[in-house]
């Protein structure tokens, strides 16, 4: 009979519950929706958290003395400063009782891979759908803010695990045997929350094709997007990391790639990743024709000579499944709703502390620094010359930095506008205007 399967505490949270010695003091609320929450314990959890990756300094020292009257503010031991532990943070100007942030943080990491919606939220804690949402959006922010040192420990240690690495020059070689044990980096896109013929009133669509059709609407009908694209990078048994992307082109998926692994890692794909300038690409054909007639499709189109993308795939069915919950998002928001994921999913990798630590000190220690990527493959000069090629670019001008990216700015096209205008005739110019 097989053993029962112990569970595990996660990394993270045991480095933050141990660094600061948080106790359960078992002092439930009373009100009907939050019976049996122990406030105390959720109030000194959050208090952890803010403490551990948003430290306080006045006069170069950190400060750890609290206030008498004010227990939420740091009192300076010099100049007798006060600072506010919420200053600087995702709970600044936070108007709910901050042991919510807390107990909802901590009910999000024990129902992952599942999501919690606001509606949920709103059920657990009594309070109404607005409130939940903007709790629901506090969390993100914080989330959003620690996927940053968790992509620079991963590029790190892809750089030093596959330091001069390389694959035989011959791609039809068979990499069985050398990618035994190792963790190869996969990528993929998947589609989530496709608009359908109905939701498009009936309207077909026929200049688009592939992935990013069921994604844009007529152009009748405007043309703004309604699904959201994801492309997903992860290693089995490791980190996975989600993206919101507008296209699967060369200039938007490329500059993504190249922010987690160094070009010298390998890197496994399927034939739409053709345009990534990696050294050890190597990329699967999921097209690939049988030479048998009774078949269609080859048997060997999902996994050939040890290449697949099948963590990728699987990482991408967890998250179709999660995000059935929320039955749609706006696109606009779908970074800051797969950074949440993404967090949860990568928490158990890293150390609450190193986590801390590069995110406060963003710099990497000697001997790593970041490659120049695009120099290193000869792409730093002129990336996005074609210019923006999606027709919904300006669509996306009003969104912020955590929001869906950005396509390339018109600013590339215009000194070979300006250059043109200039060697044109003194009456050209006036005719075109």
């Amino acid at each position: 009979m097989r053993p029962p399967r112990t569970y595990r505490p996660w990394l993270f949270f045991c480095n933050v519950l141990e660094i600061f010695s948080i106790q359960s003091t078992h002092t439930p609320a009373t009100t009907p929706y939050q019976t049996g929450i122990d406030i105390q314990y959720y109030n000194q959890f959050t208090d952890a958290l803010l403490t551990q990756f948003y430290p306080k300094k006045c006069c170069n020292e950190p400060l750890t003395q609290r206030d008498g009257t004010r227990h939420l503010n740091f009192r300076c031991p010099s100049c007798h400063k006060q600072v506010s532990i919420l200053k600087d943070t995702p709970l600044w100007h936070f108007k709910l009782p901050r042991w919510m942030f807390g107990y909802i943080f901590h009910q999000m990491s024990l129902k992952h891979p599942q999501v919690m919606t606001s509606v949920e939220i709103q059920k657990r804690l009594g309070i109404t759908y607005k409130s939940a949402l903007l709790l629901k959006r506090r969390i993100q922010l914080f989330t959003s803010e620690l996927i940053a040192p968790m992509q620079l420990n991963f590029y790190s240690d892809m750089k030093k695990l596959y330091h001069n690495f390389k694959f035989p020059s011959d791609r039809n070689t068979d990499l069985t045997t050398i990618i035994k044990d190792k963790q190869i980096p996969q990528v993929d896109t998947v589609v989530l929350y496709s608009c359908s013929t109905r939701a498009n009133k009936g309207r077909k669509r026929f200049k688009r094709k592939g992935q990013t059709a069921s994604i844009y609407l007529s152009e009748r009908l405007g043309g703004h997007q309604i699904g959201t694209f994801v492309s997903t990078l992860g290693v089995k048994g490791g980190p996975v990391f989600f993206d919101s992307i507008p296209n699967q082109k060369a200039e938007t998926i490329n500059p993504i790639i190249m922010k987690y692994i160094p070009t010298h890692t390998p890197l496994f794909s399927d034939m739409g990743y053709r345009g990534y300038p990696g050294m050890n690409h190597r990329m699967v054909n999921h097209s690939a024709r049988s030479n048998d007639k009774r078949f269609r499709y080859a048997r060997n189109r999902w996994s050939k000579n040890g290449i697949h993308c099948n963590v990728a795939e699987g990482n991408q069915g967890k998250l179709k499944k999660a995000f059935a919950a929320y039955t749609w998002i706006n696109p606009k928001y779908s970074q800051l709703y797969l950074n949440e994921y993404t967090f949860f999913c990568n928490a158990k990798y890293y150390d609450a502390g190193k986590l801390a630590e590069t995110m406060n000190n963003p710099i990497p220690s000697q001997g790593l620094f970041l490659d120049r990527n695009g120099t290193l493959r000869g792409l730093d000069i002129e990336m996005y010359s074609r210019g923006d090629l999606n027709p919904h670019g300006l669509l996306h001008t009003h969104l912020k930095r955590t929001c869906l990216p950005i396509p390339p700015p018109e600013r590339l096209l215009r000194p070979k506008a300006e250059a043109t205008m200039q060697f044109m005739p003194v009456g050209s110019a006036n005719r075109l205007a």
